[in-house]
């Protein structure tokens, strides 16, 4: 069982583990769990090399919220050290620092040109935050595709395996784009309305789905399941994914008992990643820096 650095600040807790990517497999908050786990979480370990396909990386994700970068979804066709959502996404990460509620930690690339600095705060109101510095220390610009993979479920989306919904408020003046499972764009040309209850009213009719929101003026989206509200803010980050999975996908190794609801911000609106061609692209010797949060409250009554 690998090492795990606890969090800890009245009525919330967080577990992470530094060296499988930096996860944050635990956040407690008022109570209840809030974050996916797999049913296979507790036969996880570090990797000795890094996921190079999604079977490999799946099989070897407890859950949680962790980044995935240098970049996301599969790797680049013909490269050399393959990494499925970014060799950072399951590496070691160098604690820097910690305390009761700070963990600061560091990743470097293979080659010392792309680090990473990513520091977890625990704060009063129920509310457990990351913020990210990457920095290109190389002299060419590097494609660079981040995503907060911070996925939603255990007791917070317990009530969904009983017939309840899970209700999104989106910014009105986003753009929702419709992605396949794998995370492509459909390419089909639709307006559709961030108020679109295919979106914003989820349940166990529904089929296991990847969307986007581009581009939102309003960077936080809100979930309701019953009582409870998640809600999830971030800077400094153009898109979010939105993936939904309440025990819908039959094989291996989800095998129906996965219930997860993905809210993950991203510099990429889609589930591909970045790319040569079209990017987005961090400058050699500059950094890009972002922060989300993630904020559990009780529904308020009316």
């Amino acid at each position: 069982m690998a090492a795990s650095v606890l969090l800890s600040l009245e009525a919330s807790r967080a577990e992470i583990f530094p060296d499988e990517g930096g996860v944050l497999a635990n956040f407690h908050a008022r109570g209840i769990g809030v974050l996916a786990k797999t049913p296979w979480s507790e036969s996880v370990g570090p990797l000795t090399i890094v996921a190079p396909d999604e079977k490999t990386w799946v099989e070897q994700w407890r859950g949680g919220w962790q980044l995935c970068a240098p970049n996301t979804g599969s790797a680049d066709a013909g490269s050399a050290s393959p990494a499925f959502h970014g060799a950072a996404s399951q590496a070691n990460w160098k604690v820097v620092s910690s305390d009761d509620t700070n963990l600061k930690l560091s990743w470097l690339d293979a080659k010392g040109e792309v680090e990473l600095t990513r520091q977890w705060t625990l704060d009063g109101s129920g509310a457990v935050t990351a913020e990210t510095i990457a920095t290109n220390h190389s002299l060419d610009a590097k494609v660079v595709g981040f995503a907060e993979h911070l996925i939603l479920g255990s007791d917070f989306l317990e009530p969904i395996s009983r017939g309840a919904t899970a209700s999104l408020d989106i910014c009105p003046k986003a753009s929702i784009v419709e992605l396949d499972y794998s995370g492509a764009p459909t390419g089909i040309q639709t307006n559709l309305l961030t108020s679109d209850p295919a979106f914003t009213e989820l349940s166990l009719e529904q089929p296991a789905k990847v969307f986007a929101i581009a581009n939102p003026e309003r960077k936080s989206i809100t979930v309701e399941v019953e009582d409870w509200v998640a809600k999830v803010e971030w800077q400094g980050l153009d898109h979010a994914l939105v993936w939904q999975e309440f025990g819908t996908s039959q094989e291996h190794p989800w095998n129906g008992q996965v219930f997860a609801l993905g809210i993950e911000p991203t510099n990429v609106a889609h589930g591909l990643g970045a790319n040569s061609a079209d990017g987005p692209f961090l400058p050699g010797g500059q950094t890009i820096s972002w922060r989300t949060s993630l904020h559990i409250s009780r529904k308020v009554k009316h």
